[in-house]
């Protein structure tokens, strides 16, 4: 009945841990448990149409997500929290890996539907890339959480909504 418990939860959130954490230092630690990067703030100005990839990346650091569309464009996601802060996506730590073993499998089905209920709040950006590396559109998806304000309708409107 666990397997199918832990089967089930795992299937729940979208961003799912898929590296090992490699940096083990206090900030890494408390982004690793919050899922928050508290020095990281959305910025409409930063996701607008023109403003080169390198720009974005300064400002937000490396996409929650990264892909390649069907026309051979690339599509990054960024994640943040109703506050504005930026969601760090989860990592496989030692620690997690022991709390697994010892709870038998529960404290990765907790993991799982608290990861599920963070990314009903969070606001994603999808924003596609020109061959130049410049932005050619912003596509905002609001979070499923009804009682949450997404940080483009906390401040200033937000880039281009088509894609």
């Amino acid at each position: 009945m666990l397997a199918v418990t832990i089967v089930a939860a795992g299937g729940c959130a979208r961003f799912q841990p898929v590296a090992p954490g490699t940096n083990y230092g206090p900030t890494a630690s408390i982004q690793s448990f919050t899922l928050k990067d508290t020095s990281v703030h959305y910025d409409p100005e930063v996701l607008r149409p023109g403003v080169q990839r390198s720009a974005v990346q300064a400002k937000f650091g490396d996409p929650n997500e990264s892909a390649t569309s069907a026309n051979g464009l690339v599509v990054d996601t960024y994640a943040f929290y109703p506050d504005g802060t930026k969601f760090v996506n989860p990592t496989v730590r030692p620690r997690n890996i022991a709390l697994g073993v010892f709870t038998g499998g529960a404290s990765l089905v907790v993991r799982q539907l608290r990861l599920a209920q963070t990314e009903k709040k969070l606001t994603l950006y999808h924003v596609t890339y020109g061959g130049d590396g410049a932005i050619l559109s912003v596509h905002v998806e609001q979070p499923k959480d009804a009682n949450s304000a997404s940080p483009a309708e906390t401040s200033a409107p937000a880039a281009a909504n088509a894609e």
